[in-house]
């Protein structure tokens, strides 16, 4: 009874203390079961085929990343205790010397431990259930499932994993706890005040050659993602060689960083003598030597966290916006007259037994032709930079749509038809790539000379609309459309069917006629289906957001625990530093800015040096994806400024404000 009440008063009186250890153990606890919950989400039960798929792809990716990530946190868990222990080293000894047995200790210690790890458990769980009902419309908005069909579900399976992992993590713990206590000496218990890592200074032959070193490893780097990509390959390994010396490279970089942050401001004696800036760059220069490794660490760590975060956050505002216009028709095939000349598709489909007079409501074949002006002419006056996958555009020719096929397209989506002289021209165009290009041309060439015939242009306006369905965001780089007399002077490129189905008609099974059609290698057909391509949107859409913010999430949390432990465990070994100061004459407030300025630098200086790499890799990541999706992603890093104001932000502020009260104290 009198170890419970002791431990229950310990607890609370040290409460601020573990403040840190229980900020991250219940924010670890509440997004690991946030995340495991998905599937405990009724309306996601009814997905279409493709992306149920997809669906549960997400859980099975997710249920493992966890597995992964109990594993870190629980090394998280186990270096923020240590904090703990050291904090209350002297306490500890104190009840030795009173004639408690290391057992005891032991099992003080061990229950304070429990007590903080029961209360952040069901804090987590109850913060976890909130956060989970976001997460889960979250997803019902990336599957576009509708919003009322929510409901409000807590999920067994979840809470069971979640307090499965953490209950191993707390033995975990316990046990280190008990190992520590019973395996040190009275003498450091009483000492640990006092016993500070010592900073070595090395050679500045050595430190100056190393630090060199560090900017020509991290230089290769660049040159090798930038001449090979991103990617590894099994016949280069151009990338495992790039990753390893841009390692080695921030490894020398932080091991050397603070030699040099000496040596620069010495040659300053004006700034490097003034107020308490010697005490706080050699205070400074301490944190980063002694702490070089986790510094590196935690660079790492965050360079993953913005370039996922980013990536997956740019790729669903980038894809949400496209996908608005890019799906006017419940269906369309598109045959290439090269290879199967030119027909009419829909006798097609019924001699393949994939007729489609039983679904559809409206059906419409329109073609479009090759004209002889080229993107390259077209654009001539301007400067140009096109993306990456549009380099070849310039020698590719505008195709054209005669102006009776645009009407029949225009009419199926509800919409007004054109009107156009005999020597006039329009164009349309609504991919962002070549937008603004096309505008530009559009006003800079009145005229255009169409298989010998000059054109003038009917308006200063590009449309924006979609023909043809092709894919998402992909639809149009620039099309003519053209009189139907022009088109009929030119080379017939490609038909394509338009459909509109009738109500109630189950797409799944128009899609089992049309596989065949799209596998045939023979022929040239090939369709465009409006739900399966939402389907692959939104599923393609949700798993790469899911799967980046968890990761970028764990990933930051774990980034700002390590930097606010070591910042406290730095702070608690200099208390006594702080003391001298004050009794020198040192003012308070410009302790307390010493104080917030070490902070400020300790978290700081790694999330710099992970900016400017996530800056160049994640361009390199970028044109990955947009090869793979086949558009072009428009860089959105607000979600990852708001993740590191709230995450980041909070554990630096929380951090600050736990050191100048330590100190205050």
């Amino acid at each position: 009874m009198i170890s419970l009440k002791l431990i229950f008063r310990n607890v609370h009186k040290n409460v601020r203390e573990y403040f840190i250890y229980f900020l991250t153990l219940m924010f670890s606890v509440s997004l690991f079961y946030a995340f495991n919950s998905i599937s405990a989400q009724p309306a996601l039960s009814n997905l279409g085929v493709t992306r149920k798929v997809l669906y549960e792809q997400l859980v099975i990716l997710i249920s493992a990343l966890s597995i992964v990530i109990a594993v870190v946190l629980a090394f998280l868990i186990i270096y923020a205790n240590q904090f703990l222990l050291k904090r209350r080293k002297k306490e500890l000894g104190l009840y030795m010397l009173l004639g408690m047995k290391k057992g005891q200790i032991s099992r003080l210690f061990a229950g304070e431990t429990l007590c903080i790890g029961i209360i952040a458990l069901a804090v987590g769980l109850v913060l976890g259930f909130a956060i989970s009902q976001g997460v889960s419309l979250a997803a019902l908005r990336l599957f576009a499932v509708e919003l009322d069909k929510f409901q409000v579900v807590f999920s067994a399976k979840a809470l069971f994993m979640t307090a499965l992992c953490f209950a191993i993590i707390f033995l975990i713990v316990l046990l280190f706890n008990v190992w520590s206590v019973t395996n040190v000496e009275l003498i450091d218990l009483i000492r640990a005040d006092r016993k500070n890592e010592m900073m070595k200074s090395g050679k500045p032959v050595l430190t100056a050659c190393l630090f060199i070193l560090s900017i020509i490893d991290i230089g290769a780097s660049v040159i090798l993602f930038n001449k090979n990509g991103i990617l590894p390959t099994k016949e280069n390994f151009s990338f495992q060689i790039a990753v390893t010396s841009l390692t080695v490279g921030t490894f020398l970089l932080f091991f050397t960083l603070s030699t040099v942050l000496i040596r620069l401001s010495r040659t300053n004696r004006a700034f490097y003598l003034k107020g308490l800036n010697t005490f706080l760059v050699q205070q400074i220069a301490s944190k980063i030597r002694t702490n070089y490794l986790i510094v590196t660490i935690v660079c790492g760590l965050l360079t993953v966290t913005i370039c996922t975060v980013s990536i997956g956050a740019s790729t669903a505002l980038t894809m949400n916006q496209l996908a608005k216009g890019a799906a006017p028709y419940d269906l369309n095939v598109v045959s290439n007259i090269s290879v199967d000349g030119d027909g009419d598709i829909a006798a097609y489909l019924v001699k393949k037994g994939a007729g489609l007079d039983k679904y559809a409501e409206k059906m419409e074949q329109i073609s479009s032709y090759e004209t002889d002006l080229t993107y390259g002419k077209f654009f001539k006056g301007q400067m140009v930079e096109l993306w990456q996958i549009d380099e070849e555009l310039p020698e590719q020719k505008i195709d054209a749509f005669a102006l009776s096929d645009v009407n029949k397209a225009l009419k199926m989506q509800g919409k007004k038809p054109l009107m156009l002289n005999e020597d006039q021209y329009l164009i349309n165009c609504n991919y962002k790539g070549t937008y603004s290009f096309i505008d530009t041309a559009l006003k800079l060439h009145p005229e255009v000379t169409i298989n010998g015939q000059v054109l003038h242009r009917a308006s200063d306006e590009v449309m924006q609309d979609t023909f043809i369905m092709t894919s998402i965001g992909n639809n149009d780089r620039g099309t003519l459309i053209v009189p139907d007399k022009i088109a009929n002077g030119l080379k017939k490129d490609m038909n394509a069917l338009l459909v509109r189905y009738k109500p109630d008609v189950n797409s799944n099974e128009v899609l089992k006629k049309m596989i065949p059609i799209g596998l045939d290698k023979t022929h040239g057909y090939r369709y465009a289906e409006k739900n399966i391509m939402y389907e692959m949107y939104y599923g393609t859409n949700a798993l790469m957001s899911f799967l980046c913010c968890y990761l970028g999430i764990i990933f930051l949390l774990i980034c700002a625990a390590l930097l606010a432990l070591k910042q406290l465990t730095e702070t608690t070994d200099n208390v006594s530093r702080y003391g001298l100061l004050q009794k020198l004459g040192a003012a308070k407030g410009d302790i307390n800015r010493a104080i917030f300025v070490q902070t400020a630098v300790f978290f700081a200086l790694p999330l710099i040096i992970a900016g400017i790499y996530s800056v160049f890799l994640t361009e390199k990541a970028m044109t990955v994806v947009e090869k793979f999706l086949n558009i072009h992603i428009s860089t959105n890093i607000g979600l990852t400024v708001i993740m590191f104001l709230i995450i980041y932000g909070g554990y630096f502020l929380a951090t600050y404000l736990s050191a100048k009260r330590m100190v205050t104290e």
